[in-house]
């Protein structure tokens, strides 16, 4: 009891002084929602967490991706309340939805039970180990109950590549998986041909399987025509470029993207602080993935 009495006086004795409790700059949620207490850390004073737990912020960012909120959007909302002269608010601010990461084998698991269900795939194998996920996926749910909503296949390289989304998280953009295909000696180029045509009940509805022949490849163009893929950074605009080195750090940036780019695409970028360009990784709507 005394313990906590002195927590409170000292939390109080702090505020009375006129010491600003700063916002963390990358905040961590569970939930849908956004509460001033989430940016706050860890040991903020309790006259400061307390009413800050009553202060909505706004939606969490679908899980997997993020949502950067600026220190005017924090300041409009604490205009004319007493919390606003108590915190210091940084320039930015990073928040990102909590979850597990997708693994290769559930993944593995979701291209079998649709190759299952497929005739022409039905002798097509595609392990763990030899897929590729083409960004860092998180669901909050043990179940994420993963689908395959389109495939491509290029033939001449033994290559499928599949669209993925979360029947258990409807809200989670799809996102792309590629593996290596061995087909138990079937001819994967007619079976590309028998198999465009056949869908999979068990998919939601308007799943699209298409299949990438080297006539597509050598005329991009056409391709684009038959099959447009949605944009998610423009060029010339914003995006939000988040870098991983292969030592574990992690960093988030604003970049610029010189081109048009659709999920799952590289597309060429430069760092607006540093000047530097790169390639990057469309990993969702206005949202890149690097590493170096």
């Amino acid at each position: 009891m005394f313990l906590g009495a002195t927590v409170c006086l000292s939390g109080g004795v702090a505020n009375a002084s006129g010491v600003k409790t700063r916002l963390i700059r990358d905040a961590v949620v569970n939930g849908e929602s956004i509460y001033l207490s989430d940016l706050l850390p860890e040991f903020a004073p309790n006259a400061v967490r307390m009413p800050a737990e009553e202060i909505l912020v706004g939606r969490s960012p679908q899980p997997g991706s993020i949502r950067v909120l600026s220190s005017g959007e924090i300041v409009q909302l604490l205009n004319g309340g007493s919390l606003l002269s108590q915190v210091d608010v940084p320039e930015q601010i990073v928040v990102h939805r909590s979850g597990r990461l997708i693994t290769r084998e559930e993944v593995a698991e979701a291209i079998r039970r649709t190759f299952s269900r497929n005739e022409t795939f039905r002798n097509t194998q595609v392990a763990p180990e030899d897929i590729r996920l083409a960004a860092r996926v998180s669901v909050l749910t043990d179940d994420a109950d993963l689908r395959v909503s389109r495939i491509e296949l290029d033939p001449t390289l033994h290559e499928m590549k599949f669209w993925i989304v979360s029947g258990a998280e409807p809200t989670l953009l799809p996102f792309i998986a590629t593996a290596e295909a061995a087909c138990g000696g079937c001819d994967l180029a007619e079976a590309a041909q028998r198999g465009a045509a056949q869908s999979d009940p068990h998919v939601a509805s308007g799943m699209r399987t298409s299949m990438t022949r080297g006539a597509g490849r050598s005329n991009p163009d056409l391709a684009r025509q038959a099959n447009p893929a949605p944009v998610y950074v423009e060029a010339g605009k914003m995006a939000r470029l988040h870098v991983i080195s292969g030592t574990g750090m992690q960093m988030y940036l604003t970049a610029t993207s010189f081109e048009r780019g659709t999920l799952g695409q590289d597309v060429r970028v430069r760092i607006q602080k540093t000047g530097k360009v790169l390639y990057a990784h469309v990993v969702g709507r206005g949202q890149l993935e690097a590493e170096f």
